[in-house]
C-alpha cells in the first residue's frame, strides 16, 4: 500500500496514525477518527482501510470535509463526517485512477491507495468519482436525553484499559450524577486525582467521558461483562 503511495506521489508525507485497531472493527476506526479527523489540517487526506466487506457490494467513497479527504470504505467509518457542515462525498469509480488488476480481496492497495495519492497530488474530490447525496452512517450516534438523564453506552477500551464512551463533555451536565448500574461513579478532571485502583470518570483528551481506573484497567475491574452495564448520566439536584 505505501508502494502504491510513494509511486503516485513521492513527494507525500506519511504518517502512520494507528496500526492497532482490532481486524474488522470498524466501530474503533470511527473511535480514532473521532480523535485525529481534522488535526492534521487542510489538504491532509486520510485513508482509512477497516474493510471486513472488501470485494462485496459495499461502495467505495472519498469524503471531503473542512479541506479535509477521507478515502475508504462506506461501511459507516465516515458516518460522523455526516454531521460536518459542507461535508460532501462521492463514490470512487474513475477506474482510470485505480491500479489494475484490482483484486477483490486488497482495494487498500489497487482502490484506495491511488484515489489518496491522486487527492495528495491536487486532484480534486469531483476527479475521483461521482457525487453521492448519502453515505452509511455509523455506530458513533450521541446520546439523546431522556428525562433530565443520558443512557450511555459503553462502546469500546483503548489499550490502557479505559472504556470508552460518546458523551460528549458538552453534554455532561453541571454537577453530575454518574451511575454505574446504580453505583455512582465519580467524575474527576485527571487520572491523577482519583485514589490507587478506584473506578472513575473522567473527559479524554477527544472531549469524551471515559471509565478509568487509576494505575489499572476499567475493562479488568468491571469483568468480561462490561458492555452489558449501564452508565447512567443526569444532574445531582
Amino acid at each position: 500500500l505505501k508502494a502504491v503511495l510513494l509511486n503516485a506521489a513521492p513527494e507525500a508525507r506519511l504518517v502512520d496514525v494507528s496500526h492497532d485497531v482490532p481486524a474488522q472493527s470498524v466501530l474503533h476506526g470511527e473511535l480514532l477518527l473521532r480523535s485525529i479527523s481534522f488535526i492534521y489540517g487542510p489538504g491532509s487526506v486520510h485513508l482509512m482501510v477497516i474493510d471486513p466487506g472488501v470485494g462485496t457490494q459495499r461502495l467505495p467513497i472519498a469524503v471531503e470535509a473542512r479541506g479535509t479527504f477521507f478515502v475508504g470504505p462506506d461501511n459507516g467509518l465516515f458516518g460522523q463526517l455526516q454531521t460536518v457542515p459542507g461535508a460532501r462525498a462521492v463514490v470512487l469509480n474513475k477506474s482510470e485512477i485505480f491500479r489494475e488488476p484490482v483484486s477483490n480481496t486488497f482495494h487498500g492497495r489497487d482502490i484506495f491507495a491511488p484515489v489518496a495519492a491522486e487527492l495528495a497530488s491536487g486532484l480534486v474530490l469531483e476527479d475521483v468519482g461521482t457525487p453521492i447525496e448519502h453515505w452509511l452512517s455509523g455506530q458513533l450516534v450521541s446520546p439523546v436525553p431522556s428525562n433530565g438523564s443520558f443512557e450511555v453506552p459503553l462502546l469500546a477500551f483503548d489499550h490502557f484499559g479505559n472504556i470508552l464512551t460518546h458523551l460528549h463533555t458538552r453534554q455532561v451536565l453541571e454537577n453530575p450524577c454518574i451511575l454505574l448500574d446504580n453505583r455512582e461513579i465519580p467524575l474527576v478532571e485527571t487520572y491523577g486525582e482519583a485514589g490507587e485502583g478506584s473506578l472513575v470518570a473522567l473527559i479524554g483528551s477527544d472531549g469524551y467521558l471515559e471509565l478509568a481506573v487509576k494505575n489499572g484497567s476499567a475493562v479488568e475491574a468491571l469483568g468480561a461483562n462490561w458492555q452489558t452495564c449501564r452508565l447512567s448520566v443526569s444532574s445531582k439536584r
